[in-house]
């Protein structure tokens, strides 16, 4: 804040803004007065041209003018969350008592503090998607870095130890981490290495020393947990796990932060896809940048948060270790042969609302009656879930570890006997419980509610002891409640009326009873809202102490949930299961490309057949025409490996894996203009980071390599990165290229085998047939493709001639420098036949516009001249 004016010097409500203000300096400061949030200094300027706010001034006109701006408290929800995305952390500032009794100021406080990654409301989060917080701490002697993620939503805590930031940037992808915090002296290296996650948002923080991370872990974990689940991780990777959860608890204020499920992420039990991969196989962005004609969007048929959530995890982090592969695809299979029984389950998921979610709301304090509704109508549909799985024998072997769920019944009942039938979204609207649930709480609500019904039935019943007739009670401002008796009357009254006042047609009297009455008749509402609240934070206490039960049933119906949707995507597009070993061949019989083939016409998809094996043809060159589909070719090599490995079926008739460890691609050409790199800078550092992490079990994609630069240099890298993957690394590779002389590779390496994606020409048409052949293809057939695209019949021409002309070593490349050549052939023969002829040969005059024929003209002048 600009902060030129004291404290002392400001009103009262100023000086507690400030003082909430510098709890939290680095958040914008959301401070409630009345019906508002208002946000004042360097905040008002911050929000007012983020969020298009019309920008005033408190004390306007003055030396001491204040900026400010503000929004309505029920807006906020819409306006936070677009705070969130821009990487702002927002504080909210509330008025902790009711203005109407508060004596002279009214108590403010902060009570909840969002970041990018640390929400709970349900406006703010992707309920299909994780909110990861991460920390990273740098290796010590040369040790491997550490990292932990944090998931407040959920409870989640994930760990791992990488060996460099380039691993650090690749888990944090896998993750979709949307905040990362780092001690202070590594920040600037932190920074400079995730600016390709521009979603991520980096926060410097103080370091910790492993002896208060353990103070930190245990107040999340407690004592005991720490021990089982954190009492052998590596002392860096403990101080990860508390950096992380100490940035959270400091944003909770007033709440305990806790850990539902820890698990080690552990680079031996896991394919390894880091974020270039990921982005090139269009796992879970495409290159638009959004969900669509993703890996992810295309086998996502899941029914419940949850699962959506686990179905990423899985593709995020495939598996190597074989019987837990297998062991999700005897699963899948029981729930693709029993269509009927996958059909209930989907029908019970979609009555089951978040549990996970939910659980760590009332962990957190902030679940509201009407997420303990949606809790109790969620476990209702439990017996019935349990009772479809319970049904087929067949399936239960497969299915078992999923059969043995908790119901939660007990709070179940707790939740049906208490809630009423629709719980209101706020506690403030009262109608949280049953009738008969709490006598006392009914007495109250029912004397708030029914004040006049209560009042006359009292009338009634003194107008029977006293024999008054005419008695009547009635209620002014000033006496409150009061029985009035005429001057006819007087004479019945009873000995415990007493008098209050005398008026012209009789008197007013008071009773203990009445007296009492008013009080608790005025006293009802508040009383019942005490009340209220008191019972309900007890029932969401209980909720919370079944955080356990609740995260362990969560955990087992996601794993359901993604296993039942897995099953419907097979079913739906007729996938087979895959043979996933620990052999090294990999043998695609019939392969289609997951996504491509759902864009198409029903059957218009060309399937493939691709081997690759350690003691064959480890080392396929593709070669053939642009757009024939050798990209597509590769990408759906790598996509059914990494759908095998997480325990789906996969597009093809059959298929085996020889287990791989990990995925790297090298595919499509971009710079990087933020760190000043070239394409081909791009291609050769992608490149190199492929030839050092590859292994004997890596499956590796390359699409073009060298094509960033001179002809020969290129084809000069491309032979030799070729060479290295052959003779060195040895992994089963795929190698897209338009260097048709590296195909002689495959005469001096065992190991090396050529195929094309055939095309036919006819004319200067050509036709794709996106069919994987033996062989190289001897053309790219690149002016054709040119064709397709549009460009300009006389550039075709132009083209045409120049490639003939090249092809018998004639043209202006003729009088160029001539660049050192690795393959020094015979040069063709020298033709006699002019240029003009042969461009006039390629003419289609019946397709040439009156424009174009004349630039043809005059190009076929220049010609002339040049001969």
């Amino acid at each position: 804040m600009n902060g030129t004016q004291s404290k002392g010097a400001q009103a009262p409500a100023m000086q507690q803004y400030l003082r909430e203000k510098a709890l939290y300096p680095d958040a914008l400061l959301f401070f409630r007065m009345g019906d508002f949030y208002e946000l004042f200094f360097d905040d008002a300027l911050t929000a007012a041209k983020a969020l298009d706010l019309t920008l005033t001034s408190r004390n306007k006109n003055e030396a001491d003018s204040i900026p400010m701006c503000g929004i309505p408290y029920h807006a906020a929800p819409a306006y936070i969350p677009r705070l969130l995305d821009m990487g702002h952390n927002v504080a909210v500032c509330e008025q902790l008592e009711d203005p109407s009794k508060a004596k002279g100021i009214v108590k403010r406080g902060v009570v909840r503090v969002l970041t990018p990654a640390l929400v709970l409301d349900a406006e703010s989060l992707d309920a299909r998607s994780n909110q990861f917080l991460a920390a990273v701490v740098p290796p010590e002697s040369g040790r491997q870095w550490s990292i932990a993620a944090y998931d407040l939503s959920t409870g989640e805590l994930f760990t791992s130890e990488v060996n460099d930031l380039f691993g650090v940037v690749g888990e944090l992808a896998r993750l979709d981490v949307r905040e990362l915090v780092c001690p202070k002296e590594h920040e600037a290296a932190v920074r400079a290495e995730v600016r390709m996650l521009p979603r991520l948002f980096v926060r410097a923080v103080a370091p910790l020393d492993p002896r208060a991370a353990s103070e930190v872990l245990a107040r999340a974990l407690g004592d005991e947990n720490l021990q089982s689940g954190f009492g052998e991780l590596p002392v860096g990777t403990r101080v990860a796990a508390a950096l992380a959860l100490r940035y959270a608890m400091d944003f909770q204020p007033g709440t305990a932060v806790s850990v539902q499920r820890a698990s080690r992420l552990d680079a031996r039990e896991h394919l390894h896809v880091d974020e270039t991969t990921q982005g090139h196989l269009e796992l879970f962005r495409s290159v638009r940048g959004d969900k669509k004609g993703t890996l992810l969007s295309h086998l996502d048929e899941t029914i419940t948060a949850m699962g959506a959530r686990r179905l990423r995890t899985w593709l995020a982090f495939p598996l190597q270790d074989l019987k837990r592969v297998h062991r999700r695809h005897d699963a899948v299979e029981a729930l693709v042969v029993h269509p009927e029984l996958r059909q209930g389950l989907r029908e019970s998921l979609a009555m089951i609302p978040d549990l996970e979610r939910l659980a760590v709301r009332a962990t957190m304090k902030v679940a509201t009656p009407r997420d303990l509704g949606t809790l109790r109508d969620g476990l209702r549909r439990m017996p019935t879930l349990l009772a479809t799985l319970s049904a087929n024998a067949e399936a239960a072997e497969a299915l078992g570890p999923l059969r043995a769920m908790d119901p939660c019944a007990p709070l179940c009942a707790l939740l049906e006997g208490s809630l009423a039938d629709s719980p209101p979204a706020a506690l403030e609207d009262g109608g949280v419980f049953r009738a008969g649930f709490d006598g006392e709480l009914d007495r109250y609500t029912g004397l708030a509610s029914n004040a006049r019904e209560v009042i006359l039935s009292m009338e009634t019943r003194e107008r029977t002891r006293t024999k008054i007739t005419s008695l009547k009670i009635k209620f002014n401002g000033v006496f409150g409640y009061f029985i009035e008796v005429t001057k006819a009357n007087l004479h019945l009254v009873p000995s415990d009326y007493r008098r209050k006042q005398t008026i012209a047609g009789g008197e007013r009297f008071i009773t203990d009873e009445l007296t009492s009455l008013e009080t608790e008749i005025l006293e009802a509402e508040e009383r019942a809202r005490e009340l209220e609240r008191a019972r309900y934070e007890q029932l969401r206490g209980k909720v919370a102490d079944a955080v356990g039960k609740l995260s362990k049933l969560a955990n087992q119906l996601a794993d359901l949930d993604a296993i039942a949707a897995l099953a419907e995507v097979a079913h739906r597009h007729d996938y087979t299961r895959p043979i996933v070993d620990d052999g090294g061949v990999i043998d695609l019989r019939d392969a289609r490309h997951p996504v491509v083939e759902t864009m198409l016409e029903p059957g218009a998809f060309v399937p493939n057949d691709i081997k690759l094996e350690q003691s064959g043809a480890r080392l396929l060159l593709v070669t053939g025409p642009n757009m024939a589909g050798k990209s597509t070719l590769m990408r759906q090599v790598a996509l059914i490996v990494l759908m095998a490995q997480a325990g789906s079926f996969v597009p093809a008739r059959s298929a085996r894996v020889g287990k791989v460890d990990r995925i790297f691609t090298r595919v499509g050409a971009s710079d990087d203009v933020a760190r000043g790199a070239s394409t081909f800078m791009v291609e050769m550092r992608e490149t190199a980071t492929i030839l050092r992490g590859a292994t004997a079990r890596s499956l590796v994609l390359f699409d073009e390599i060298g094509r960033g630069t001179s002809t020969f240099d290129g084809l000069a890298i491309a032979w030799a990165v070729a060479e290295y993957l052959h003779d060195a690394v040895k992994a089963r590779a795929m190698f897209a290229t338009h260097y048709h002389e590296l195909c002689a590779l495959a005469d001096t390496r065992s190991h090396v085998a050529n195929v094309n994606v055939s095309a036919r020409e006819t004319g200067d048409d050509i036709v794709f047939l996106h069919k994987l052949a033996e062989g190289g293809a001897s053309r790219s057939y690149g002016v054709a493709v040119a064709k397709i695209a549009g460009l300009p019949e006389p550039v075709l021409l132009r083209a045409r001639a120049m490639l003939k002309d090249l092809e018998r070593g004639e043209g202006p490349m003729k009088k160029a420098p001539k660049q050192i050549g690795l393959f020094e052939e015979k040069p063709a023969p020298v033709s006699r036949e002019h240029p003009v002829i042969a461009a006039l040969e390629g003419v289609e005059l019946d397709r040439m516009t009156p424009l174009e024929s004349l630039h043809l003209l005059a190009q076929l002048k220049a010609m002339i001249a040049v001969k």
